[in-house]
Protein backbone atom coordinates (compact mmCIF):
# COMPACT_ATOMS: atom_id res chain seq x y z
CA UNK A 1 0.00 0.00 0.00
CA UNK A 2 1.52 3.15 -1.08
CA UNK A 3 1.75 6.07 1.38
CA UNK A 4 -0.92 8.20 0.05
CA UNK A 5 -3.17 5.34 0.14
CA UNK A 6 -2.97 4.64 3.47
CA UNK A 7 -2.80 8.48 4.54
CA UNK A 8 -6.27 8.26 2.25
CA UNK A 9 -7.30 5.91 4.25
CA UNK A 10 -6.80 7.43 8.00
CA UNK A 11 -8.40 10.68 6.67
CA UNK A 12 -11.67 9.06 5.28
CA UNK A 13 -11.93 6.89 8.88
CA UNK A 14 -11.63 10.61 10.25
CA UNK A 15 -14.08 11.67 8.28
CA UNK A 16 -16.51 8.86 9.02
CA UNK A 17 -15.95 9.91 12.93
CA UNK A 18 -16.65 13.31 12.42
CA UNK A 19 -20.16 12.20 10.44
CA UNK A 20 -20.69 9.70 13.56
CA UNK A 21 -19.93 12.52 16.02
CA UNK A 22 -22.25 15.35 14.01
CA UNK A 23 -25.41 12.74 14.35
CA UNK A 24 -24.80 12.18 17.93
CA UNK A 25 -24.21 16.20 18.99
CA UNK A 26 -27.79 16.09 16.67
CA UNK A 27 -29.73 13.36 19.15
CA UNK A 28 -28.15 15.23 22.50
CA UNK A 29 -29.51 18.74 20.97
CA UNK A 30 -32.77 17.55 20.41
CA UNK A 31 -32.98 16.37 23.82
CA UNK A 32 -31.84 19.91 24.48
CA UNK A 33 -34.52 20.91 22.75
CA UNK A 34 -36.87 18.91 24.01
CA UNK A 35 -35.90 20.25 27.42
CA UNK A 36 -36.21 23.89 26.04
CA UNK A 37 -39.72 23.16 24.92
CA UNK A 38 -41.01 21.74 28.30
CA UNK A 39 -39.45 24.63 29.88
CA UNK A 40 -40.60 27.30 27.52
CA UNK A 41 -36.64 28.66 27.19
CA UNK A 42 -35.71 29.93 23.76
CA UNK A 43 -34.17 27.74 20.69
CA UNK A 44 -31.73 30.36 20.72
CA UNK A 45 -29.14 31.50 22.93
CA UNK A 46 -26.39 33.65 21.89
CA UNK A 47 -24.59 33.55 25.14
CA UNK A 48 -23.91 29.85 24.81
CA UNK A 49 -23.15 29.93 20.72
CA UNK A 50 -20.38 32.68 22.14
CA UNK A 51 -19.69 30.00 25.21
CA UNK A 52 -18.99 26.72 22.61
CA UNK A 53 -16.85 29.51 20.37
CA UNK A 54 -14.80 31.06 22.72
CA UNK A 55 -13.64 27.34 24.37
CA UNK A 56 -12.38 26.13 21.34
CA UNK A 57 -8.72 25.07 20.71
CA UNK A 58 -7.74 25.81 16.82
CA UNK A 59 -4.52 24.93 16.65
CA UNK A 60 -3.27 24.54 13.07
CA UNK A 61 -7.27 25.62 12.27
CA UNK A 62 -7.79 29.17 10.61
CA UNK A 63 -9.95 30.69 13.71
CA UNK A 64 -12.71 32.03 11.06
CA UNK A 65 -12.37 28.66 9.08
CA UNK A 66 -13.69 26.59 12.40
CA UNK A 67 -16.07 30.04 13.60
CA UNK A 68 -17.28 28.99 9.98
CA UNK A 69 -18.10 25.32 10.58
CA UNK A 70 -19.46 26.06 13.99
CA UNK A 71 -22.24 28.83 12.38
CA UNK A 72 -23.23 25.95 9.73
CA UNK A 73 -23.46 23.10 13.17
CA UNK A 74 -25.44 25.71 15.19
CA UNK A 75 -27.66 27.19 12.40
CA UNK A 76 -28.58 23.24 11.78
CA UNK A 77 -29.19 22.47 15.64
CA UNK A 78 -31.44 25.62 15.74
CA UNK A 79 -33.20 24.48 12.68
CA UNK A 80 -33.42 20.93 14.01
CA UNK A 81 -34.82 21.98 17.41
CA UNK A 82 -37.46 24.56 16.00
CA UNK A 83 -38.92 22.44 13.30
CA UNK A 84 -38.67 18.98 16.12
CA UNK A 85 -41.27 22.03 17.88
CA UNK A 86 -43.42 22.30 14.78
CA UNK A 87 -41.82 26.57 14.82
CA UNK A 88 -40.29 26.11 11.41
CA UNK A 89 -40.86 29.02 8.86
CA UNK A 90 -40.47 28.01 4.97
CA UNK A 91 -37.38 30.77 5.38
CA UNK A 92 -35.50 29.02 8.14
CA UNK A 93 -31.91 27.56 6.85
CA UNK A 94 -29.02 26.68 8.61
CA UNK A 95 -26.08 28.92 7.07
Amino acid sequence: MSQITRLRKEIDEIDREIVKQLNRRIELVLKAGEYKRNNKLAVEDLAREEEIISKMEFNELDEKFVKDIYKVILGYSKLKQRSQSGNIQSTDKYD
